[in-house]
C-alpha cells in the first residue's frame, strides 16, 4: 500500500465568480485542494495566514490587482519561492513582461483552455519542485565549500580570480565580489609570486603544480599556507590554498622529538652525525680542521643508584648548561663549538674552524676545568668530573663514522687511565681498543662454552703448615694467546655483567669437584670462593648462591665467601645486611685484601665476619720494611682482639713465614707453599697431605707436580 500524500493546493484569485466556481470544480476533479479568493489583496491575505502550493491570480480584479498581489506575496515569509501563475486577457509583450517583472513564474492567458489547466499546473510544479531542489543542492554545496578549511579560487592565466568559491581565514575575503578584480598573486608574499607564476604556467600546460608560502599573521605568529594548481577547462586553473601551519608545527614537533635531547634541548647523536657531516665537507673544501670531544662523566651511576634519577637528571641539565656556557666563550681565532647529548651521560662537542689542531687540546683542557667546580642540587654538593677523548680531522679519520670510532675510543682509554683526564687519539688507542673488544667477544664464547678453568691455591696453618682449606681461582688459558690475566677479563667481565654467570658457573664447578672428591673418600675442605660485587648487591643473586649448594647436598659450612672492602664499604648498611642473609646460610665470610680499602673499624666491628685476609702487598715487604712489618703486626692483632682469624696472601719467604709465624697469623697461602693447582692436582694434594708430616708440607705437592703438567706449574 503506498503511502497517502497530501493534495496540491491551490489559490485562485479572480473577481469573476463563475471562472472561480469552473477552475474550483476542474481542479479539485483532478485532485487538487482549492482555495478562492475575489481580489489580490485577499490572495495576499490568504498567503500571509497560509501559504498554498501554487497561486492563480486575475491580472485585471477591483481590489488589489494581479501585479501588485503578486509584489506583495514574494515579500511574505515563504513567498519568494512560492509559483505564481497569471492570469490575463491581454496577449501583448508589455502585459507579459509587466507579469514577470513583478514576480510570475508563468502566465495563462484567457479565454482558458479548461482542458489543458491541470497539465499546465503540473508542469508549473514540476518545474517549481525542480527549482526547489537545485536551491536546496547549491546550500548544501556552499555548507559544504564553507566546511572545507581550503580557500579555492578560480583564476586565468594572469592570475586574475574570476571566482572565490571558498575563502580561506587570514586571506582577503573577496566572496561575492565578482564585480571587483582581485589577482590571486595580491594574496601572496611578494618573494613568492614569481615561482607562483611559473608554476601558474606550468598547470596551464597541463602539469599541476604546488608551493608554499607563509604570511605573518594577526598576533605576529607565522601562519604557513600550500598552493596547489589543478587545470581546469576553458584556460582557466583551480587554485586551491590550505592553511598548513598546523601540519607544519607538527613536523617541527617530530623533527625535535627526532633530533633533540627531551631532558637537555640539547641536539641528540642523530642531529650531531648530520652536523659533522656537513662540516667535514666544509673543512675539505677550506682546508681546515675539525676536532670532536667525546666527553663522558665520570662514575655518574652512583648519582642515580644513591641520590635517584630526578637528581642524576636535573644533575645532567647542569652540566648541559655549563658546558653549552664553556663552548660559547671557547672563541680562539673565530674557532665555533655544537654541543650534543649522545645518551645517559655522554655529550659531544664539534670544533669548527679550527687553523690549529692544538686549539682542540685547549677545548678540552677547558672542559675539564669547567668539570672541577662543585654542582649544587637539592643541598646536596655534587663533584663529577669527566673522562674526555679527542679526534681530530683530518689525521685521524676523514668521515663522520671514523672519527666518532675514533673520539670515543680515545675517551675510554682516558677513563681507563685513572679518569679526569683527556686522551688525543692516536693508533696505540685504537689497538689497544680492538684488543679489548676482541677479548670480550672471545670471554663471552669462553663462558659460553665453559671453556674457564677453576684452580685451587691450597691455604696452611700458619704454625703447623697443615693444609686447612684452599681458594678457587679463575683462569683462563686461550687457545693462542696463552693464559690471560685474571685480573684482565674479570674487570671485562664486571663492565659487561658476564660476571654473574661467572660467578655462579665458578660456584657449580667448586661444588661439582667437592662433591667428587667426597665420593672418592675425601673429606673436602673449607673453600673460599670469591663474591662480586654485583653479585653481593643483588639480594636474589645471594638466594642463588646458597640454593647452588643446597643443590649440591653440600653443606654452606664447607664455603668461605670473600667481599674485597670496596664492595663492603659501597653501602656499608646494606652489606651488612647481606652478611646477615649470608651468615643465616651458614656460609664463613673473609674480607679479602684487607688494608688497601676504607674498611671503617666501627663497621668491621658490626660485620658477622669469620676471617681478614692481609693483603699481598703488605706482606711482600714485611721483613725488610718497618712500616709493611708494623700494618701487618697491628692487622694481626686487631683482627685477634675481634676474634677473627687472620690469614696472609702472597707468602713467598721463608722469612715472611718466620715473621708470621712470630706474630701469630693463623693461616697462610702463597708460592712458598703452593701455587695455583688444577682440581686434579688438588685432590691429589688431599690424599697426600696427612701422610707427608706437619714438617714438610711442601711435600704433597712435589710429589704431584708431574701431574699437573707445565699449566700446573703456573
Amino acid at each position: 500500500m503506498k503511502p497517502l500524500t497530501k493534495p496540491v493546493r491551490v489559490l485562485i484569485a479572480d473577481d469573476d465568480a463563475i471562472l472561480r466556481e469552473i477552475a474550483g470544480a476542474m481542479l479539485k476533479e483532478a485532485g487538487f485542494a482549492v482555495q478562492s479568493v475575489a481580489s489580490g489583496d485577499a490572495a495576499v491575505a490568504a498567503c500571509a495566514l497560509r501559504m498554498p502550493d501554487i497561486a492563480l491570480l486575475d491580472v485585471e480584479m477591483a481590489e488589489g490587482d494581479g501585479y501588485q498581489a503578486c509584489t506583495n506575496i514574494r515579500f511574505l515569509p515563504g513567498g519568494a519561492d512560492l509559483p505564481i501563475v497569471m492570469v490575463t486577457g491581454c496577449d501583448d509583450t508589455v502585459s507579459i513582461d509587466q507579469a514577470y517583472e513583478a514576480g510570475a513564474t508563468d502566465f495563462i492567458v484567457k479565454p482558458i483552455n479548461w482542458a489543458l489547466l491541470t497539465h499546465r499546473i503540473r508542469y508549473v510544479m514540476r518545474g517549481a519542485r525542480t527549482i526547489e531542489a537545485l536551491r536546496f543542492s547549491e546550500q548544501k554545496n556552499a555548507a559544504l565549500l564553507r566546511a572545507i578549511p581550503d580557500g579555492i579560487f578560480l583564476v586565468d592565466s594572469e592570475g586574475t580570480i574570476g571566482h572565490c568559491f571558498s575563502p580561506i581565514e587570514g586571506l582577503p575575503n573577496i566572496a561575492g565580489r565578482e564585480s571587483e578584480s582581485h589577482s590571486l598573486f595580491d594574496l601572496l608574499p611578494l618573494g613568492n609570486r614569481g615561482h607562483a607564476m611559473d608554476c601558474l604556467s606550468a598547470t596551464l600546460r597541463g602539469e599541476p603544480a604546488v608551493f608554499e608560502f607563509s604570511l605573518e599573521g594577526k598576533t605576529s605568529s607565522i601562519r604557513h599556507f600550500e598552493c596547489r594548481y589543478l587545470p581546469n577547462s576553458g584556460g582557466q586553473v583551480l587554485a586551491i590554498i590550505r592553511d598548513i601551519t598546523a601540519r607544519k608545527e607538527t613536523d617541527a614537533r617530530i623533527h625535535r622529538l627526532a633530533y633533540f635531547d627531551a631532558l637537555t634541548g640539547l641536539p641528540n647523536r642523530e642531529w650531531i652525525r648530520e652536523y659533522v657531516a656537513q662540516v667535514l665537507s666544509e673543512a675539505r673544501r677550506r682546508h681546515r680542521h675539525v676536532a670532536l670531544l667525546y666527553i663522558d662523566l665520570d662514575q655518574f651511576k652512583r648519582v642515580n643508584d644513591t641520590l635517584g634519577h630526578g637528581t642524576g637528571d636535573a644533575l645532567l641539565c647542569q652540566v648541559a648548561a655549563r658546558l653549552q656556557g664553556a663552548v660559547d666563550q671557547i672563541g680562539i681565532d673565530g674557532v665555533q663549538g655544537q654541543i650534543a647529548r649522545l645518551g645517559g651521560d655522554e655529550f659531544m662537542i664539534v670544533l669548527t674552524g679550527l687553523r690549529d689542531a692544538t686549539h682542540a687540546e685547549q677545548a678540552a683542557e677547558r672542559m675539564l676545568t669547567e668539570h672541577a667546580v662543585p654542582y649544587w642540587h637539592a643541598s646536596y654538593e655534587l663533584v663529577v668530573t669527566s673522562s674526555i677523548g679527542v679526534a681530530k680531522y683530518p689525521e685521524h679519520g676523514d668521515d663522520v663514522q671514523s672519527l666518532l670510532k675514533n673520539a670515543e675510543a680515545a675517551m675510554y682509554e682516558a677513563k681507563s687511565s685513572g679518569r679526569n683526564q683527556l686522551r688525543v687519539y692516536d693508533c696505540a688507542v685504537s689497538a689497544r681498543a680492538l684488543k679489548r673488544l676482541s677479548l670480550e667477544m672471545e670471554l663471552r664464547r669462553a663462558v659460553e662454552d665453559s671453556s674457564l678453568e677453576v684452580y685451587y691455591q691450597p691455604k696452611y696453618a700458619a704454625r703447623s703448615l697443615e693444609l686447612v682449606g684452599g681458594e678457587a681461582l679463575l683462569r683462563w688459558f686461550h687457545p693462542t694467546r696463552g693464559q690471560i690475566p685474571t685480573a684482565d677479563f674479570i674487570a671485562i667481565a664486571e663492565e659487561t655483567g658476564l660476571i654473574a654467570d661467572i660467578g655462579k658457573w665458578t660456584l657449580q664447578r667448586v661444588c661439582r669437584d667437592m662433591t667428587e672428591w667426597r665420593a672418592s673418600g675425601l673429606a673436602p675442605p673449607r673453600i673460599a670462593v670469591n663474591v662480586s660485587g654485583r653479585d653481593f648487591a643483588h639480594p636474589e643473586a645471594l638466594l642463588k648462591i646458597g640454593d647452588i649448594v643446597a643443590q649440591a647436598k653440600l653443606s654452606p659450612s664447607l664455603f668461605e665467601l670473600e667481599l674485597t672492602e670496596g664492595v663492603l664499604m659501597r653501602d656499608a648498611e646494606a652489606g651488612r645486611r647481606s652478611l646477615l642473609a649470608l651468615k643465616e646460610f651458614g656460609f664463613a665470610l673473609a674480607v679479602d685484601d684487607f688494608g688497601t680499602g676504607y674498611c671503617s673499624l666501627n663497621y668491621l666491628k658490626r660485620f658477622p665476619l669469620d676471617t681478614l685476609k692481609i693483603d699481598r702487598s703488605f706482606v711482600a715487604d714485611i721483613s725488610e720494611d718497618p712500616d709493611d712489618a708494623a700494618i701487618v703486626r697491628a692487622i694481626i692483632a686487631l683482627g685477634h682482639n675481634l676474634s677473627l682469624k687472620i690469614v696472609a696472601e702472597g707468602v713467598t719467604t721463608q722469612a715472611q713465614l718466620k715473621f708470621l709465624q712470630a706474630e701469630g697469623c693463623d693461616a697462610i697461602q702463597g708460592f712458598l707453599m703452593s701455587p695455583a693447582i688444577a682440581a686434579d692436582t688438588f685432590v691429589e694434594v688431599l690424599r697426600l697431605a696427612p701422610a707427608a708430616g706437619i714438617r714438610d708440607a711442601a711435600a704433597p705437592i712435589r710429589q704431584v707436580g708431574s701431574l699437573g703438567g707445565a699449566r700446573a706449574r703456573r
